[in-house]
């Protein structure tokens, strides 16, 4: 038994397949990408990382250069590409440690420049393409002021160019991302006539690793597929209709154990509000997880828990530290009996996508959010 009362489970041989099955969509030119930002998406970036280099996968993607930081102690050899804002007051970070940056602001880009040159070492840097997303990104309209104001640097190099897809995961319409697309191939045209050389051409995250090997350039950014969870029912069933012969296993498990039994009269009040009397006499257990953790407080009076491989019924309010589950139907429990708020047990499982649905998010949100302070660990 483990010794921890709540606790994250990666399952080292799903992750494997994972990065296996992508792996095998993409030609041999083609570099595969872990973006592990935000602790990996909740799973834990030290766990990810170590099984991921251990499936030579030698390219990783992060939000920051603080979380660059930690991989590159892990990777001491891979390429680090930072995907959002760094400060300026950061970038000797991203210089000295051999991180490769986004940018999209010729500010930053300058500094960098003069960053690099004090340090005699040389930058590379990732632009970024607004093609529809409109969020960060160089919009076309000014890329060629932007690549004009780039020719006096020389302590950086254009090392690669990227966008990304604003509607490719929700709807099977190709519309939209292939006039992406094109933008994006214009803008890396109008690159190389400047005199730029980019190493690397990147547009593709899971949903497009999946169904359209035309975007896949030749470095892959592969995100929420790499766990195990798809980027949208319409991306799995747009898979399964192409007759893919890709299956994800999800890595995540979330457990922790029951830490005490109360057997309690109809009609009685449940947590802060009183927002749940119980319809029957029942068996409540107090179970030590809650908002803080990241069991998002939305699922109160609607959430469930796997005990004895039953569901079992959230009762009452989430509270920070822990919640009430309905043991009433549950034949035999015991204190410290392990419960399951994602995963599997017995014959029962419960998916992130359905707590999601439960609150009305993605399940992106519902990995994501698992407070990181809580152990992970290989199985």
């Amino acid at each position: 038994m483990t010794k921890h009362r709540t606790w994250i489970e990666i399952n080292e041989q799903a992750l494997r397949k994972n990065i296996r099955a992508l792996g095998s969509l993409l030609s041999k030119k083609t570099r595969f990408c872990a973006v592990v930002k935000s602790n990996a998406y909740g799973h834990g970036v030290e766990q990810i990382v170590s099984i991921a280099l251990d499936e030579n996968v030698d390219a990783f993607a992060v939000d920051s250069i603080d979380e660059a930081l930690v991989v590159r102690e892990l990777a001491p050899d891979a390429l680090i590409l930072v995907l959002g804002y760094t400060m300026h007051n950061r970038l000797d970070d991203v210089v000295k440690n051999n991180i490769e940056l986004t940018v999209y602001d010729i500010d930053t880009v300058r500094t960098l420049d003069a960053v690099a040159s004090k340090l005699n070492k040389q930058a590379h840097v990732h632009l970024k393409i607004e093609t529809g997303t409109n969020r960060q990104g160089i919009m076309p309209t000014d890329l060629p002021r932007f690549l004009e104001s780039l020719k006096g640097m020389t302590h950086f190099s254009v090392s690669g160019v990227s966008t990304h897809f604003a509607n490719i995961e929700d709807t099977p319409d190709q519309t939209y991302a292939m006039n992406q697309l094109e933008e994006y191939q214009q803008a890396v045209e109008q690159i190389r006539e400047a005199g730029f050389d980019p190493e690397y051409l990147h547009t593709a995250c899971s949903a497009a690793i999946l169904l359209y090997p035309n975007t896949h350039g030749n470095l892959v950014r592969a995100g929420i597929s790499l766990y195990g969870l798809w980027s949208s029912e319409s991306t799995k069933q747009s898979v399964q209709a192409k007759n893919k012969a890709v299956e994800l296993h999800p890595v995540l498990s979330w457990k922790t154990r029951v830490a005490q039994i109360k057997e309690l009269p109809i009609g009685t009040a449940i947590g802060y509000g009183l927002t749940e009397r119980l319809k029957r006499d029942s068996r409540i257990g107090i179970i030590p997880v809650g908002y803080w953790d990241g069991f998002d407080r939305g699922l109160s009076s609607k959430g469930e828990v796997l005990v004895g491989s039953t569901l079992c019924k959230i009762i009452g309010r989430i509270c920070m530290n822990m919640c009430m589950v309905d043991l009433t139907d549950v034949p035999e429990v015991s204190l410290e009996d392990e419960v399951v708020l994602i995963g599997k047990q017995g014959s029962g499982i419960i998916k992130a996508q359905d707590l999601a649905k439960k609150i009305e998010t993605i399940d992106y949100e519902i990995v994501t959010r698992i407070n990181p302070r809580l152990p992970r660990i290989i199985t």
